[in-house]
């Protein structure tokens, strides 16, 4: 279900924090920000969405005017880009290691690197599902930083791959 099918208003315990948590843990489908109906639901709640991209690829920042606390990290930004596959990440302050380690997580192996990782970010990953004949490539939790990323600064994401 995409967000627009999800009401902001109802009572439920389905936050707009839960329901980004579920997107990054590759739980529950991204959260689109080209759409606009997503748009003026994300706007009310003090959330902006920046469109980098204008040839239809998906480059799309979500910033938070409050930020979100999702396991035991703080994120003001999560990020959605994609061309061959995607990655739906978060921006979070906290410790990476003691992150991986609550999540199961475990390091890229050096043969898996290039494969696993999202431009220079991949130093932990945990599959969502096992690799089957008829799933080679499950969507993997990505955990990592890159080179211009603050000590505190990691990204952690949900990294799908078109079959």
């Amino acid at each position: 279900m995409g967000f627009s099918g999800y009401a902001l208003a109802t009572e439920t315990n389905n936050t707009i924090e839960a329901q980004f948590k579920a997107a990054l843990l590759c739980k529950v489908a991204p959260i689109d920000g080209r759409d606009a109906k997503v748009v003026k639901q994300l706007n009310q709640q003090n959330i902006t969405i920046k469109n980098l991209e204008d040839d239809g690829l998906i480059n799309l920042e979500y910033n938070f005017a409050k930020p979100l606390e999702i396991m035991n990290t703080t994120v003001s930004q999560i990020k959605y880009q994609g061309d061959s596959g995607s990655y739906f990440y978060a921006v979070a302050k906290g410790d990476i290691d003691t992150f991986a380690k609550a999540m199961g997580a475990i390091p890229i192996p050096a043969h898996l690197k290039e494969e696993m990782s999202w431009g220079d970010i991949g130093q932990y990953y945990q599959y969502t599902a096992p690799i089957t004949e008829e799933n080679h490539f499950p969507s993997i939790i990505l955990i990592g930083r890159d080179k211009n990323a603050n000590s505190d600064e990691f990204y952690f994401g949900c990294e799908e791959f078109d079959s």
